[in-house]
């Protein structure tokens, strides 16, 4: 008899992200908290008022704003994984492929300090939904060269 993963089994994070359905509500908060002291650090190195003060200080709450809403869209997807419907068309799969963008823009900003002790290596770019959305993107580029056309089979 086969048993239905308990909702904290099925909310808790993954030990390894590998996939971006992998992302859990509970993966914002140690990033944000890495990035804000970052961030705090690079601000307090600038002169007040000057451009670099300023870009930093826009930086910390461009950041603050895309884990918040990160955190949001992964509060809703924890629901759509309880319920089971993480396949559902419409609304959920535009969920489902947003999720990834806003993880990648977070870290892009995290890997800037990964030379800092406390920066995780689960602080990466996911490029994949799911292990079946891996095999269909690595069969569809088979064969196919990543950087464009070039050489004499090129268009035009």
């Amino acid at each position: 008899m086969t048993t239905r993963p308990t909702e904290s089994e099925l909310l808790a994070p993954a030990v390894v992200l590998e996939f971006s359905d992998d992302l859990r509500y509970e993966d914002v908060g140690p990033l944000r908290r890495f990035l804000e002291a970052r961030l705090a650090e690079m601000i307090a190195a600038q002169e007040e008022g000057s451009d670099g003060h300023f870009a930093a200080v826009r930086l910390r709450d461009i950041t603050v704003s895309d884990s918040v809403h990160l955190a949001d869209m992964l509060s809703e997807w924890g629901r759509v994984i309880v319920a089971g419907r993480h396949d559902q068309p419409g609304h959920i799969q535009t969920l489902r492929q947003n999720l990834p963008h806003w993880w990648n823009r977070l870290v892009a900003n995290a890997q800037h300090f990964a030379d800092h002790p406390e920066y995780l290596p689960r602080w990466r770019n996911l490029r994949y939904l799911c292990v079946e959305h891996a095999e269909f993107i690595e069969a569809a580029n088979e064969g196919m060269s990543r950087s464009g056309y070039d050489g004499v089979d090129a268009h035009p």
